[in-house]
């Protein structure tokens, strides 16, 4: 069973004003991550991971489904069905939001849904609010756990991103590869999250999103988008 390589991830998932939305788009920057030194990609929904396994060979791809058609919220991979379409897409790594309080609001048990994701046959990883989480995920099978759930969706108790404080704690006490995710936008950023002990990083708007990217520089100047 193959687990995420350590080093760069870029997560492809847009976010809704960056223009780059189509698979197409998906595939170019897959394609460009792994020219740039990326170990593996982050993709939403099995289209998308068909076209980045069809188009850029050998690159590892991560898997979510953000959906908010169960139960009216908004979550990452909300039900086993939706983890089955990304595996039999081929991907790599099956991704879920392991919150257990969003998960009890949604009338489902964290332990047996990670579980169910576990028995499809690929790697789970586990994004997770803090340690008691981590715990419970990595007890139903989870071979990564990450902080990919810290500040999504916003959280006004979220505190400042990336949460160093978070990777320090599960690379102590989770006992399975712990992957730093959430507001990393800087080099020296990332190189914290390793020195913390991160197994990877993943990077997403400050990377692809030029939105995002000409705000921070247009910040600079005084200015502010129209």
């Amino acid at each position: 069973m193959n687990l995420i390589p350590g080093g760069l991830i870029v997560s492809l998932t847009p976010s809704p004003r960056s223009p780059w939305q189509s698979v197409e788009d998906v595939v170019r920057l897959a394609a460009a991550a792994q020219a740039g030194g990326a170990v593996a990609v982050k993709v939403d929904g099995p289209d998308a991971v068909r076209a980045v396994k069809r188009a850029v060979p050998g690159l590892f791809v991560l898997a979510v489904s953000i959906d908010g058609s169960h139960g009216g919220v908004v979550r990452i991979t909300p039900t086993p069905a939706h983890a089955a379409a990304l595996a039999d897409a081929g991907a790599d790594v099956v991704e879920l939001e392991a919150d257990s309080a969003a998960r009890r609001h949604d009338g489902q048990d964290l332990f047996e849904l990670v579980a169910s994701f576990v028995a499809l046959g690929r790697p789970v990883k586990a994004g997770v609010p803090g340690i008691d989480d981590a715990r419970t995920a990595v007890a139903a099978g989870a071979a990564i756990v990450s902080s990919s759930t810290m500040g999504y969706p916003a959280k006004a108790d979220a505190g400042p991103l990336p949460d160093l404080a978070l990777v320090h704690t599960l690379v102590a006490a989770a006992g399975v590869p712990v992957v730093a995710e959430r507001g990393y936008a800087t080099p020296e950023e990332v190189r914290a999250a390793f020195a913390a002990g991160a197994h990877a990083v993943v990077v997403g708007s400050a990377i692809v999103d030029p939105v995002w990217l000409t705000a921070r520089f247009a910040e600079a100047t005084g200015a502010t988008a129209s």
